[in-house]
């Protein structure tokens, strides 16, 4: 739940934030300003008589290149008083559309990005005409907003571009200029600037050349902190709201997901636990019958045992017919086992014994080859439930490999453990089942009970060891603990 929540959240905010906040196709701005400006009229002539100053910005994509598009920016300046035009600017600029920064300048911000923090700022802002810093001056408030303010100032910035009629003659301007930027995302809402440009020739000034100051507009301010406003319920919405209904559904997924997944283990559960019960059950009324009868075997089998046999053969025959009752009553008390638990009778043997007794009583095709260990040890358990175990793993290695091959059995004497493995020749168990083979009332034959396994798992549990398995070649390795019982 947690990885994938926080997944989500990243995705988010690395894909879609981004964005939503990168420069698109139809980016435009346009900003209207008023104030005061006197022109010379020409070279080393005389500043004109003040007059009213309008002015205008407009910026707008023109061309998208991959992450690049190019920004156009038209700033003319009219005198009101005569309606004529008294300043002409047209700039391009190749900007990234994500991190606001230009093209041939990594370093430099064309315009402010959401998020704009009380420090100064490395700028080449398009209302400045030069490389200036943006430093921070402190906090105000316009229109109910809380916006950061900014001050720049350059010195003797080449501008001759702008006065085209003044041949032969550099025109080098100082400016002051202030704005007002909203933090959260960094739409600017007030914009002032104040200059005085000179007349230079022969690197000596001639003239001043222009006097003036100008502000954007009442209307403009309104219109740029309404936008400023409906942007931050916007930035908002991306960056808090969305979150937590996203943190939300990703966990009511998850939750929906894991509480189904428990309802399908509790279904799953309240089915073996129905199986089990009809199975004990079963156990219970059968095994009353099946063990009066093996008692009457049994005590037929003793009598018998009494003579005296002058076939000596004849006692190992009835030796190995006491031992076949016996794991009879075993193996019927086997499901008996999932329902009740029966103690262990500890005693001491070799492994030699144990996969002896195992052998004795399973059939093994001419084609299989048996290769038991040469080695012998000293074991501590069950001797009856553990050749049961050893029996019923044996027994299912000969039916994987079907008609020929080999199943090997091996010690190893740890330690701390010992360790007896059984492989075959067969072509292993398929990968999906491997977690499951354990599992009561798991069975992949069709005669199969499915409790083979799942009564070995349980038998080697009780001495306190495991069960591994793992194939090429398909392997069982019973590991028990050399403590005592």
């Amino acid at each position: 739940m947690f990885i994938s929540t926080i997944a989500v959240i990243a995705i988010w905010f690395v894909a879609y934030v981004p964005e939503s906040q990168k420069i698109n196709g139809d980016f435009q701005i346009y900003l209207e300003q008023e104030g005061k400006d006197q022109i010379a009229n020409s070279v080393g002539g005389n500043l004109s008589q003040q007059f009213e100053l309008k002015e205008s910005l407009i910026q707008k994509v023109t061309s998208i290149d991959g992450d690049y598009v190019t920004i156009s920016s038209v700033v003319s300046g009219i005198n009101q008083d005569t309606d004529k035009e008294v300043f002409h600017s047209e700039q391009s600029y190749h900007v990234n559309a994500y991190s606001l920064t230009y093209k041939d300048m990594p370093g430099k911000q064309f315009w402010f990005k959401p998020g704009v923090q009380k420090q100064n700022y490395d700028f080449l802002h398009p209302l400045i005409f030069a490389d200036a810093p943006l430093v921070y001056q402190g906090t105000d408030t316009i229109d109910g907003l809380d916006v950061y303010v900014f001050k720049s100032e350059t010195h003797n910035v080449d501008i001759s571009y702008t006065f085209p009629q003044y041949a032969n003659t550099k025109i080098l301007s100082n400016t002051n200029s202030t704005f007002w930027v909203e933090p959260i995302t960094g739409d600017l809402v007030k914009f002032e600037k104040s200059w005085k440009d000179y007349q230079v020739q022969n690197n000596e000034t001639i003239a001043v050349n222009e006097n003036g100051w100008k502000k954007t507009t009442d209307y403009s301010t309104f219109i740029l902190s309404q936008t400023a406003k409906s942007q931050i319920d916007d930035y908002n919405y991306n960056a808090k709201i969305v979150p937590i209904l996203l943190v939300s559904l990703t966990v009511g997924i998850n939750l929906i997901l894991i509480l189904r997944n428990k309802l399908k283990k509790s279904n799953e559960i309240m089915l073996k636990t129905e199986k089990m019960t009809a199975i004990g059950n079963l156990s219970a009324r059968i095994s009353h019958d099946l063990r009066n009868t093996l008692t009457v075997i049994k005590s037929e089998v003793s009598l018998i045992s009494l003579q005296d046999f002058k076939d000596g053969n004849m006692e190992k025959r009835v030796q190995h017919l006491m031992r076949a009752i016996d794991k009879m009553d075993y193996q019927i008390g086997g499901v008996l086992d999932f329902v009740r638990e029966r103690p262990l009778k500890i005693t001491k043997f070799s492994s030699n014994m144990l996969i002896q007794h195992a052998l004795e009583n399973i059939i093994v095709p001419d084609g299989i080859k048996i290769i038991t260990p040469e080695q012998d040890v000293s074991m501590t358990g069950d001797l009856l439930k553990l050749e049961i175990v050893l029996s019923n793993i044996i027994i299912n290695a000969i039916q994987a490999i079907e008609s020929s091959g080999t199943v090997t059995i091996s010690i190893e004497d740890k330690p701390d453990i010992l360790a007896i493995s059984i492989s075959d020749s067969g072509p292993g168990i398929p990968e999906k089942y491997m977690t499951k083979i354990f599992e009561p009332l798991f069975t992949t034959k069709q005669r199969g009970t499915g409790l083979g396994l799942a009564s070995c798992n349980i038998i080697i549990k009780s001495h306190g060891g495991r069960i591994l398995v793992k194939n090429n070649p398909t392997t069982f390795t019973i590991e028990l603990p050399k403590t005592k019982l």
